[in-house]
């Protein structure tokens, strides 16, 4: 029982931090840097004949000419897809937001001011092994399918303007999209026969600038709850430390725990 009265303590004074955030912050005032670049590579060498013999530059060109996505993926539509989708989240939460260098006194002068460097965007293309096992009549049945997968990245760097040697907090985050796969393993009683039924709903390019504008509005919101939890952390009592990380529901102006939905902190930058 002290156990539980503990946590439920804790979990009290998180919220009323949280609550105190959202109501009595100023606005956030940010200097963006978008990303010049998406990077993109296949890793589907295995579909690729005679790749193991080629050099590094055949292997590349090999790669990218053989994929089924990042060949026909434009950059800029993509970069801005996610990036128009990333400011107006933003903006819905509070943000004042600056892109190019007119606004760079007036940041210098707000308590609250910070630069957002897009620092890199990749997209990786590869297989997913789907399995799927079932048991029938003490016999296990096994099924493995390879699904094509994009996996979208994302690393930013922040840093407080006007702070001395502007020390860079690196956050990153990383999604994975595959083929939708419905199946089933399927007994004829009859028969006393085992079969594998499935249906692929397959990833296409124009699924990909979907995610990318999805993908924006929630690293946007990544990036309000990095701000709360670092004002939890920072306003918690002497000794102690938060015991759950929020996600501001902006949609329900409620606070969620979450474990894995989140900017993951990078060391070593």
């Amino acid at each position: 029982m002290i156990i539980l009265l503990a946590a439920s303590s804790s979990c009290t004074t998180e919220y009323k931090l949280a609550r105190e955030f959202r109501n009595d912050m100023p606005g956030f005032y940010l200097h963006l840097s978008p990303p010049s670049l998406l990077f993109k590579y296949n890793h589907k060498g295995e579909v690729v004949e005679g790749f193991d013999r080629m050099n590094p530059q055949e292997q590349d060109s090999a790669l990218f000419y053989s994929s089924k996505f990042i060949r026909f993926i434009n950059d800029s539509t993509f970069l801005e897809r996610y990036v128009n989708s990333f400011l107006d989240e933003l903006r819905n939460l509070n943000f004042t937001v600056y892109i190019g260098n007119e606004a760079d006194s007036f940041l210098l002068s707000q308590p609250q001011s910070y630069a957002l460097s897009m620092a890199q965007m990749q997209l990786d293309e590869y297989f997913y092994p789907h399995e799927d096992q079932e048991y029938f009549y003490d016999t296990l049945f096994y099924k493995k399918i390879d699904l094509s997968a994009v996996d979208f990245s994302v690393w930013f760097e922040l840093s407080k303007i006007g702070r001395s040697g502007r020390s860079k907090t690196v956050l990153y985050a990383s999604h994975m999209v595959t083929d939708d796969l419905e199946g089933e393993f399927l007994l004829d009683p009859f028969r006393q026969d085992v079969k594998y039924s499935y249906r692929i709903d397959s990833l296409e390019v124009n699924d990909l600038y979907d995610i990318a504008s999805f993908l924006g509005k929630v690293h946007a919101s990544f990036l309000y709850d990095f701000f709360l939890n670092q004002y939890i952390a920072f306003h918690y009592p002497q000794g102690f430390r938060p015991q759950v990380y929020y996600h501001y529901n902006r949609f329900h102006n409620s606070f969620v725990p979450v474990e894995e939905e989140r900017f993951e902190l990078l060391d070593g930058y």
